[in-house]
């Protein structure tokens, strides 16, 4: 279990062959490009424009979001055509069917989610094989989706329409029949804030009608000499006179008009129908676009070979244990190929592999959240897995919980329908319920369950004894740090710097030690009088080393003299360090005092007579499901704190990158 030793390797071979090579590279799964560099000669740069396929990769994007939007669309439009049948049916004379425009049309049981779907590496390749056919359907689709906004843009526009039409609806005539005819005038104005008009108007020689409703219109009668002040007056009151002169009414027109807006409709969804003929390619799609994007990682791979007319030059980085036989099978394929295998430099910064077991592995993904280590760095994910299993069962506290995940998290962990990064998430529930069911059997804790004066508990029980909870919790935290700070100090060493590892380490791991003894005279009757001795000369040491040696690093003589008093004051960011992990005590104490609640508001439950415990036990399975999930939730990110702050912040460095081979890059599939 550690960080996987890399290889730079260099390849010089014919450009004939370069397809195979690459292909078979890629196949293996074990090679990350690199820039090429450091060669004699100056060489050009290049390889497969990668635009051409990036608009590939957009039209089939588009596609697949096309087709989940025309779904969902489809998915709506039915239920609410459910809605309206199931309305009209209740209020049909005798229970009869009434009039439903609920569509024949049977919506296909697609699911659009973002898990990547399993798949062969043969179902990889008859899809690439079929990429004219498939981009040919993505062209399809693009015409469908033009059409429907070219429609829902009409839409729009005749929804406007009937919208302008609307304050005119009350217009007891023809729009044609306003205006001049004669002598005589025929308006109609319109103001939505519902100023009258009655005053302007009692004084000119015209009749009126004034219409509330929504805003107020006024139909005006007069002679054509008059029209100009009635225009003027109207227009200073706010009104609009009506623009239009259709040979109906306004009703008539808005019904028209909503008739081309349902024919619209109509025809969308006669589109969206269209449209999701399609999705039996959906998979494909999904697929292709992988494929692509495989496409893609190799042009932007291949832009950093260095090539000739017929040579090219390709480098890149390998695990150590893997070059002989890549290596072997690229020569087999290739005999003209030349492989040179280079060592990484200081210069260099070589991807990291995380080597670890199948304990170990899921416990890999708390570390990734924070920062994945360096390469030359120390991998701390063995030794924080531990630290992780312990604290998260003390959190969750209950061996019956801790079944629950166990189960649930190697049910889940073990499939083969979730991704690797869920499948390891779920892993890691599933060793932290055994390490709740371990904890859970020490504290005495089954479904949070009060067991009166029993003695179920195999050490004590949280409940009863918090300061026994919270003596356990700082002493954890003591020792997760002085393992730190441990891994600290030999990380100095092999980093060359002893005189740091013993000054600035050292002197912490002192300390705790001095704590540990002194803890354990206090701890345990009978403990040997020379652990007084021994935490007296430990922490007397330690201080002495904090105080001399602290300010060595400064370049004035204050600074030497005074910086270890600086340290003596970072004791107390140390104190509240230690302080943190006080949360296990809180969570711990927590979910148990939840549970036991839970219990108690059953308990009452059971008490009613002939339908007690029915009741009670189905509302206490949800609500212990509900103290359990966030029990997990609560474990999962308080523990990853504890890790990240109390215990990387000590030694760990980060900042790596993590291994990316080609062909690993995918966003729909996984392999089997």
């Amino acid at each position: 279990m550690a960080i996987a030793k890399m290889s730079h390797i260099r390849l010089i071979g014919l450009r004939s062959d370069k397809n195979k090579i690459v292909d078979g590279l890629i196949k293996r799964g074990l090679f990350e490009a690199r820039a090429t560099d450091g060669v004699a000669y100056e060489l050009a740069r290049g390889g497969v424009e990668s635009r051409e396929l990036k608009l590939k990769q957009s039209n089939i994007r588009f596609a697949i979001d096309f087709l989940k939007a025309r779904h969902k669309a489809m998915e709506t439009e039915l239920d609410a055509q459910k809605r309206r049948a199931k309305s009209a049916n209740k209020r049909s004379v005798g229970g009869g069917t009434a009039d439903s425009a609920t569509s024949d049309f049977v919506l296909s049981k697609e699911k659009y989610s973002d898990a990547r779907i399993l798949i062969t590496r043969a179902d990889f390749s008859d899809v690439r094989a079929r990429e004219y056919e498939l981009l040919d359907v993505c062209d399809r689709l693009g015409k469908i989706s033009f059409d429907i906004v070219e429609r829902q843009a009409a839409i729009g526009t005749l929804a406007n329409t009937a919208k302008a039409y609307e304050p005119y609806i009350r217009v007891p005539c023809k729009l044609s029949e306003l205006g001049r005819r004669g002598g005589i005038v025929l308006s109609a104005y319109y103001n939505r804030a519902g100023v009258s008009p009655s005053a302007e108007l009692d004084g000119l020689s015209c009749a009126y009608e004034i219409s509330v409703g929504d805003g107020t219109l006024v139909t005006v009668i007069c002679r054509a000499e008059t029209e100009d002040e009635i225009v003027k007056r109207m227009t200073a009151l706010g009104y609009t006179r009506c623009p239009f002169g259709d040979d109906c009414t306004a009703s008539q027109k808005i019904a028209a008009v909503n008739d081309e807006i349902a024919d619209g409709k109509r025809h969308i969804t006669e589109l969206t129908k269209t449209a999701l003929g399609y999705e039996k390619y959906l998979k494909d799609l999904r697929i292709l676009y992988d494929v692509i994007e495989l496409e893609i990682e190799r042009a932007e791979a291949e832009a950093e070979f260095l090539k000739t007319d017929s040579t090219f030059i390709l480098e890149g980085w390998l695990p150590e244990d893997a070059c002989e036989t890549v290596v072997g099978d690229v020569k087999s394929e290739c005999p003209d190929v030349l492989v040179q295998m280079l060592a990484p430099e200081e210069r260099d910064e070589p991807p990291t592999l995380v080597r670890s077991n199948k304990v170990v592995a899921p416990y890999e993904t708390i570390t990734d959240m924070y920062s994945p280590p360096k390469y030359r760095e120390i991998d701390p994910n063995p030794i924080m897995a531990i630290f992780y299993f312990i604290f998260f069962g003390i959190m969750i506290g209950d061996a019956a919980y801790g079944i629950v995940l166990a189960v649930a998290g190697f049910v889940l962990g073990c499939s083969k329908k979730f991704d690797k990064g869920v499948k390891k998430v779920a892993l890691l529930v599933a060793m932290g319920g055994i390490s709740s069911v371990i904890w859970g059997i020490i504290f005495g804790g089954y479904f949070a369950i009060d067991f009166g004066s029993a003695k179920i508990a195999l050490w004590f029980n949280p409940i009863s004894e918090p300061m026994m909870m919270l003596i356990l919790s700082i002493v954890l935290g003591c020792v997760q740090m002085t393992v730190g700070y441990i891994i600290k100090f030999v990380k100095l060493c092999m980093e060359g710097k002893p005189f740091s590892a013993i000054f600035d380490a050292g002197s912490i791991i002192l300390l705790f030690g001095a704590l540990g003894c002194l803890g354990g005279t206090m701890l345990f009757d009978g403990a040997p009088s020379g652990l007084k001795i021994a935490a007296i000369v430990l922490a007397v040491t330690g201080l002495a080393l904090m105080i001399i040696f602290g300010g060595r690093k400064s370049k004035n003589v204050f600074g030497k003299v005074f910086g270890g008093f600086k340290g003596l004051y970072g004791l107390v960011n140390l104190l509240s360090d230690v302080l943190s992990y006080c949360r296990l005590f809180g969570l711990g104490l927590a979910s148990g005092a939840i549970g036991l609640a839970f219990n108690t508001l059953g308990s009452i439950l059971f008490g009613i007579p002939a339908v007690g415990y029915v009741v009670g036990v189905i509302i206490l399975i949800p609500l212990h499901a509900f103290n359990i999930g966030i029990g997990v939730l609560g474990a999962y990110v308080h523990n990853a704190r504890l890790q990240f702050l109390e215990f990387y912040g000590k030694f760990y460095d980060g900042g790596g990158r993590l291994f990316t081979p080609l062909g690993e890059r995918t966003r729909y599939i996984r392999y089997e």
